[in-house]
């Protein structure tokens, strides 16, 4: 209950207790008292509705949200701020699911690029997808293979070193790093890592191993 309707009812009490100490006209003061608090609540509950509309219509849609949120607050049986706030909601759920698709686009894009023969084209997509998702380990291990064929070495076992670290039991990575560290003469590296890729996955690995050593001067 809020201040203001405390106060008045411990006065309104003392009224009905004590009816002769405040005059009819008193009383009618502190109704219209009530009235005008009321009035400026229900005001603000609509300026914050109007208010986050006006964000839904610019698209700024987590600002319309906490306008809602914040008129629910005043008001949590306000059904219209409930309302709008529900359809900011699925507006949020539906862009969530448009960048998503839209990441998975350029990482396809990415990786056809690198079929294609395209590596600096493929290096910029998932370059592009890693800076929405620093997380995914895909777009790493692929970075990487578009930077060894560009001569990268280096920036390549970075990448492939960084998809390891997010997640342990990648045999590609291990894989493709022990590629890598092969090409630098790191001899004892590569092995490492060729081994922990066999026992993590198949030993098909070393066997394409072998092919990929051959085309190598």
């Amino acid at each position: 209950m809020k201040l203001w309707s405390i106060y008045l009812k411990l006065i309104l009490t003392a009224m009905l207790v004590l009816p002769t100490t405040a005059s009819y006209a008193q009383q009618e003061q502190i109704v219209e008292y009530s009235s005008n608090i009321q009035a400026r609540e229900t005001v603000s509950e609509s300026s914050l509705i109007e208010s986050g509309v006006e964000k839904m219509q610019l698209g700024a849609w987590r600002q319309a949200r906490a306008k809602f949120n914040q008129a629910l607050r005043i008001n949590p049986n306000n059904s219209l701020a409930h309302y709008y706030r529900g359809q900011v909601q699925r507006q949020l759920e539906q862009s969530l699911e448009f960048r998503e698709a839209y990441y998975q686009a350029i990482h396809s894009r990415g990786t056809a690029r690198l079929q294609l023969g395209d590596e600096e084209g493929a290096v910029t997509d998932f370059s592009h997808v890693l800076r929405n998702d620093p997380k995914n380990t895909l777009a790493y291990v692929n970075r990487g293979l578009a930077r060894l064929e560009l001569g990268e070495t280096q920036k390549a076992i970075t990448d492939f070193t960084r998809a390891v670290s997010l997640e342990p039991n990648l045999a590609m990575g291990y894989y493709h790093r022990g590629f890598a560290r092969y090409l630098l003469g790191n001899r004892d590296g590569a092995r490492r890592d060729w081994n922990k890729a066999a026992i993590l996955e198949e030993p098909t690995y070393i066997l394409q191993l072998d092919t990929e050593i051959k085309k190598r001067p």
